[in-house]
C-alpha cells in the first residue's frame, strides 16, 4: 500500500515526575461482564457533541499510567476510558491477579502459561469496556483506542467487531498473527510511537506503518529503548501532542 505519511524523529529524555491529575471529572467505575467478572476503570466524562477514547495499558502497569492522558483528553471535552485489564490495578481478584502469578511462578514457562490463561478473557473485556464507553457517547460521534505494549493486539481484535475511528499504538508487542490481523483491517489514521533501540518493538511499529495507507497516520520515533508506560510518562508534552491528535482526528 502506497501512504503519504509524516515520520519525526526525536532524541531521548529523562524521565519526568508525572503529576497527581486526579480531578472531580475522573470517576472510577465498575461493570460486570458476562462472566460475572467485575471490571474496573477511570473514567472522565466528556461533552455531549464529544466522542470517545478507550485507553489500554501495557502488561505491567494498570490504568493509572494514563493519568496524564486521560487529563489531556478531557481538556478537549472527549470522553476517556482507561480500562484495568483482568488481573490489573482494580480488576482483580484472588483468582485473577497478575501480580500473584509473577509472584507463584518458579519459571517463566509457568508465568507465560498463566499469562495466557489470564489474557485469553481480555477479547470480551476489552469489547465490553467499549459498549461501556460506546454507551456515553453520542450516536454520531466515534471512539479511538489508545493500546500500550502487550494491548495492541486487543486494540487490533476489537476493531475486527467494532467500528473504531483511529488507533495510537505505543510501542506495539504483537506477534506474526496478531500483524496479519492488523493488515486485514480497513485502514484507519494510527498515531504509532516506537523506540528506535527497542528492536522487536520498532521493527513491529516500522512494519505497520509501512503496510497502513491512511494519510493521516504519523510514525513517531524515539531515541532509546523505552517503551509503553516509561515512554509516554517520561516525556511531559507526547500526551499533549496525541491528546491534540486525536481531537484532530476525531473530529473530521
Amino acid at each position: 500500500m502506497s501512504c503519504s505519511i509524516s515520520m519525526l524523529v526525536f532524541a531521548q529524555e529523562e524521565d519526568s515526575n508525572v503529576e497527581d491529575l486526579a480531578t472531580e471529572s475522573m470517576n472510577q467505575v465498575k461493570f460486570i461482564t458476562e462472566d460475572k467478572f467485575m471490571l474496573s476503570g477511570n473514567y472522565f466524562a466528556g461533552n455531549l457533541d464529544k466522542s470517545g477514547v478507550l485507553l489500554l495499558h501495557d502488561c505491567d502497569h494498570d490504568s493509572s499510567s494514563y493519568d496524564n492522558l486521560t487529563k489531556e483528553l478531557s481538556n478537549y471535552g472527549i470522553h476517556a476510558f482507561s480500562l484495568d485489564l483482568r488481573g490489573y490495578g482494580n480488576s482483580v481478584t484472588e483468582q485473577f491477579s497478575h501480580a500473584n502469578i509473577k509472584l507463584n511462578s518458579k519459571d517463566y514457562q509457568t508465568y507465560q502459561t498463566e499469562f495466557i490463561q489470564l489474557s485469553s478473557f481480555w477479547q470480551n473485556d476489552v469489547l465490553a469496556a467499549y459498549q461501556y464507553l460506546r454507551e456515553r457517547v453520542a450516536k454520531n460521534r466515534d471512539v479511538a483506542v489508545v493500546a500500550s505494549g502487550c494491548s495492541s493486539a486487543q486494540a487490533i481484535y476489537l476493531a475486527e467487531k467494532m467500528r473504531i475511528n483511529s488507533f495510537v499504538m505505543i510501542t506495539p508487542v504483537l506477534n506474526y498473527m496478531e500483524k496479519e490481523h492488523f493488515k486485514n483491517l480497513i485502514d484507519i489514521p494510527v498515531y504509532f510511537i516506537g523506540s528506535m533501540h527497542h528492536a522487536n518493538t520498532y521493527q513491529t511499529t516500522k512494519e505497520l506503518f509501512e503496510w497502513n495507507g491512511d494519510r493521516g497516520s504519523t510514525f513517531k520515533i524515539f531515541k532509546g529503548i523505552r517503551q509503553g508506560h516509561s515512554l509516554l510518562n517520561g516525556k511531559r508534552y507526547l500526551a499533549q501532542d496525541i491528546a491534540l491528535w486525536l481531537n484532530d482526528t476525531l473530529a473530521k
